[in-house]
């Protein structure tokens, strides 16, 4: 009757395999690592060429 309120099935189903319990670790790189190297990737080949050309010495933005 729960799965016909819209609540999910909390116990595995006779047959079929236990689910796997995530660590705390698990969810750490799936929540914060995996999305902050998906930005690096993208940031990096769009923003990296300006902080590279500000920081080095005799840039035009230093001079001013």
């Amino acid at each position: 009757m729960a799965h016909l309120l819209g609540f999910p099935i909390l116990e595995t189903l006779p047959g079929w395999p236990e689910v796997y319990s995530p660590s705390v670790l698990d969810l750490l790189v799936l929540i914060v690592a995996i999305p902050t190297v998906i930005a690096a990737v993208i940031t990096l080949p769009i923003m990296g060429p300006a902080w590279f050309r500000r920081a080095r010495p005799g840039s035009e933005l230093e001079s001013r």
